[in-house]
């Protein structure tokens, strides 16, 4: 079907009538990582597309279109609808490009590592301000980068050399030697010249920004509607025991730990509006609420941190536990909005059950003019300062010298304003912040460009007598910058402890320290991609010499060939972690083999003549399956590695910084006059870690223009964005945009729509990633329509990956608040898996999300139902085995069109809480 027939489908005429069918019921289906299509979602070669675009959209089965207008079907299954986000992250070739912001993204998943604040307010803001000039420090650092290899190399090094230069054609009219007297052939001027390389790069990175900001950033949720109170009129009767939305029993619910009143009295507390839930959600999602000229990120707590103080307009609630407090302070308040004590179902929240988490335009619109400005500075002053050195040492005319002065002045005066738009204010998530940045904060990259265009004017004055010679004064700035970047993530590391000591939790990451340890990671990919390009550009022009050895280029900065030194030491240490968790990991399979065939009880027959029965030493089979889930566990080891690695980093990159500045030569020079060993071993490193920082890059390069041409490999690539691009940008602009902020929205809407235009029964199948996409937009759903959908994930991460390295949005108390608002979920898991795995709920409530682990493979042996032998799916096709379909029916059961679920006793199992049957016909 053409895209123009998909958008005249038939489908809106049955959600916009009046009557749909009795019981309608739908299962959204949301996929994993790695992309998927709706044929294969849907099991049906003939999808049409129902709503959404070439890049995100929901599709259903030819055959469905007008399901809302059937009874449903006789075995009760739901409509299915597929949700498909793939091209989000690996659609267009430009995706390829997204490889050279890989530092960016790393850097932004930092900010989200945060622990929860525990009350710590001021120290949680402290964190995100840190995260965010690290995250500044990386912007320099790559246009330093580029400033180094067109500035240095190309336009001061090679340009005036006449042995370099000669050898290229294209630098002949930039070389005093071979072009004697020409317009371009001042030093100066290559550099104004030369500059046009990294402005472009600039120009090109603020382009993908505002491009991407303009698609992703600007999907708003639902507006709010009237809350569903009604049921359809269908003629039929709710089953007894279940309730109306308005919590009112249709019958006498069963009695639980409490009593007989316990019921009601729960019922009453789930009506209690709080963050998420009551009349309070409708009035952040349009912003109203009394102006008192203050930003909520402008009030000391914390903007992303469940237990802030403040409503979600930003104001204060005064006292916990009293609800009346913030009535007295904000009489313009309605009393329906005040926070309920702790303890109370809607007390525990989420930062992203907040109406602005996924809309983030504002910050990152300033965040982008501040790097932007950043970036344009740092070329200016990359130009002006060889040039107005010279001026004050030459003795020349005064007023050049003076002019230099003046524009160094102002560039570190602009440097100045760009981290002040930095640290003046984090993300604004209580409400969707639509107020545009003054004229300063928009106006800064232009005011910024301005002034590299002086700066180039500067160079372009003629300086007769002026030749280049050696370095520009590069390695200051890269050590300068290098030992900020450590002076940053000590802080973040001390302030990330503090968190973390406030409220300790035992599963959480390298025990709080994982934004730190990723921060370091983030500038170690960016000194590794500097220096590749580096590296590479100075082999090639040099040709046969050596970049700072015996051939005609100086080379790139010293430091940076001390940070290539240090790479094959720091593999050699990686490939000793890695080789430890190998052993352990096969010590771990060998120790559980004899014990998979007990997992498997009902496979021993009593007949021992059975022709079924596994054979007795089929030994084969059961050390495979324990190497499977002795390899699947290692995802639970992955914080020891990244632990190790971000120490080891740290400590051989202090090692560098000493290196470059105690000795000021490349290490094989540095180390004459050692022990043969030492300057053996300092030479191996200098030539190894030159050659591997460069194949390095250029393994980057081919990638991405593979990725550029092969859809693929780009689905390949788009694996790793869909994990690291979940997040919205908070820290860096230039990252990768976060698919979230258009997901998330498509989901509620979806979802809203539908269960307002059919009054039904929904469940959110969330597989792998989609999980976690399937949980986002739970939280932002009304609670009305929250009543009515079913959470049924599988293969999921949500503890196992977000719940462990991002705490402070899915740590323990965000998932019991989220069980609190949805509690029809279930989730289901296989010791096969290495991704998805249990919720771990805190509590009683536990086993009610969480069914035990799926048998895999289903059958350990040949059986009458499985004849061949059954693979180890791990974490593919959940749908095959019968627990999905069972849980999914259990879902729909206890979601009965018109009722919501019964409150929760404290000591119930889960099957006990069930709702009664429907009647027979009704799905």
């Amino acid at each position: 079907m053409q895209p123009a027939e998909r958008a005249s489908s038939p489908l809106a005429a049955p959600l916009a009538a009046p009557r749909p069918a009795p019981g309608a019921a739908l299962e959204l289906l949301v996929h994993g990582v790695g992309g998927a299509t709706a044929t294969g979602m849907l099991d049906d070669p003939h999808t049409v597309r129902v709503t959404g675009d070439g890049i995100a959209a929901v599709h259903r089965r030819f055959v469905d279109l007008d399901a809302e207008r059937r009874p449903c079907a006789p075995d009760g299954r739901p409509v299915p609808e597929a949700y498909v986000w793939s091209n989000l992250t690996s659609g267009s070739g430009s995706r390829a490009l997204w490889l050279l912001l890989l530092p960016f993204m790393v850097v932004n998943l930092a900010h989200w590592m945060r622990p929860p604040s525990h009350g710590r307010d001021r120290t949680a803001s402290g964190y995100g301000l840190l995260v965010r000039l690290v995250a500044l420090s990386l912007t320099v650092l790559l246009v330093a980068a580029v400033c180094q290899v067109a500035l240095d190399l190309v336009a001061w090094q090679c340009a005036g050399t006449r042995a370099c230069a000669a050898r290229y054609s294209w630098l002949r009219f930039l070389s005093p030697d071979l072009d004697p007297g020409g317009w371009w052939s001042g030093p100066g001027r290559r550099l104004a010249l030369a500059a046009l390389v990294p402005a472009a790069v600039t120009g090109l990175l603020w382009y993908l920004s505002h491009r991407t900001w303009s698609v992703y950033e600007s999907a708003e949720p639902p507006p709010p509607h009237p809350p569903l109170t009604d049921p359809p009129d269908d003629g039929t009767s709710p089953p007894e025991g279940t309730r109306s939305p308005e919590g009112t029993p249709h019958a006498t619910a069963p009695a639980s730990a409490d009593g007989p009143a316990s019921a009601p009295r729960a019922a009453s507390a789930a009506r209690v509006p709080g963050p998420a839930h009551g009349a309070n959600r409708s009035t952040d999602r349009t912003d109203r609420r009394p102006d008192h000229g203050t930003d909520p990120t402008d009030h000391p707590t914390d903007p992303t941190d469940p237990t802030d103080p403040t409503d979600p307009s930003g104001h204060p609630t005064g006292h916990p536990t009293d609800p009346t407090a913030r009535a007295e302070h904000h009489p313009d308040h309605p009393t329906d909005h005040a926070h309920p004590a702790p303890g109370t179902p809607d007390a525990g929240t989420t930062p992203l059950a907040r109406p602005g988490f996924w809309y983030g335009r504002r910050l990152v619109a300033r965040l982008r003019a501040a790097h932007t400005a950043a970036a344009f500075l740092t070329v200016a002053a990359a130009v002006a300062t060889p040039v107005g050195r010279f001026d004050l040492r030459s003795g020349g005319p005064p007023w050049l010298g003076a002019a230099g002065l003046l524009l160094l002045v102002v560039i570190v005066a602009g440097a100045v304003v760009a981290v002040a738009v930095i640290c003046r204010r984090g993300r604004s998530e209580r409400h969707l912040d639509r107020h545009p940045d003054g004229l300063l904060v928009r106006f800064l990259p232009s005011a910024a460009l301005a002034v590299l265009v002086l700066a180039a004017g500067y160079a372009l004055w003629p300086r007769p007598g002026w030749r280049s010679g050696g370095r520009l004064p590069g390695d200051t700035a890269f050590g300068a910058l290098m030992l900020l970047q450590g002076v940053l993530v000590l802080a973040l590391a001390v302030t990330a402890r503090l968190l973390y000591r406030a409220g300790p939790a035992p599963r959480t990451a390298l025990r709080g320290f994982g934004g730190p340890a990723v921060a370091v990671l983030a500038c170690a990919l960016g000194g590794v991609m500097t220096g590749g390009v580096a590296q590479r550009v100075a082999d090639w022009l040099d040709g046969s010499g050596t970049p700072g050895g015996a051939g005609p280029l100086p080379g790139p900065p010293v430091l940076l060939t001390w940070q290539a030194s240090v790479i094959p030491p720091l593999l050699l240490v990686i490939a000793l972690v890695l080789v430890r968790l190998s052993v352990a990991t096969l010590r771990r399979a060998r120790a559980q083999a004899p014990r998979v065939p007990a997992d498997y009880p009902d496979e021993h027959p009593a007949d021992p003549g059975d022709p079924y029965a596994p054979p007795a030493g089929d030994t084969a089979r059961a050390r495979r399956i324990a190497l499977t889930r002795a390899g699947a566990a290692l995802t639970d080891r992955a914080p020891v590695a990244v632990g190790a690695l971000a120490v080891t980093t740290l400590l051989f990159g202090a090692f560098a910084l000493a290196g470059a500045w105690g000795t000021g030569e490349v290490p094989g020079d540095a180390a004459q006059g050692t022990p043969d060993l030492v300057a053996g071993a300092a030479d191996t490193a200098q030539a190894a870690g030159s050659w591997l920082i460069g194949a390095g890059f250029l393994l980057l390069v081919a990638w991405g223009r593979r990725a550029y041409r092969d859809p693929r490999a780009r689905r390949t690539i788009g694996i790793l964005w869909d994990v690291g691009t979940f997040w919205p940008r908070a820290a860096h602009p230039f990252a990768p945009p976060c698919y979230a902020e258009r997901a998330v929205p498509d989901l509620t809407w979806r979802v809203d729509t539908w269960t307002r235009s059919t009054r039904g029964r929904l469940v959110i199948s969330g597989h792998s990633q989609g999980s976690v996409l399937a949980a986002a937009a739970a939280w932002q759903l009304a609670p009305d329509v929250r009543a009515r959908v079913a959470l049924l994930t599988y293969g999921s991460p949500l503890e196992r990956l977000y719940g462990r390295w991002f705490p402070s949005c899915f740590g323990p108390a965000a998932l019991d608040a989220l069980h609190r608002e949805v509690d029809c979920w279930r989730n289901l898991y296989r010791d096969t898996d290495p991704i998805g795995g249990p919720v771990r709920l805190t509590g009683s409530c536990g086993p009610a999300v969480d069914r035990p682990a799926l048998r895999d493979p289903l059958a350990f042996g040949r059986t009458p139902e499985h004849p061949l032998p059954a693979p180890v799916l791990g974490h593919s096709d959940y749908q095959a085995d019968p627990a999905f379909e069972e849980e999914r029916a259990r879902l729909l059961r206890r979601l009965w069109p018109g009722a919501l679920p019964l409150p929760r006793p404290a000591e119930r199992p889960y099957e006990a809480r069930e709702a009664p049957e429907p009647p027979a016909g009704a799905g």
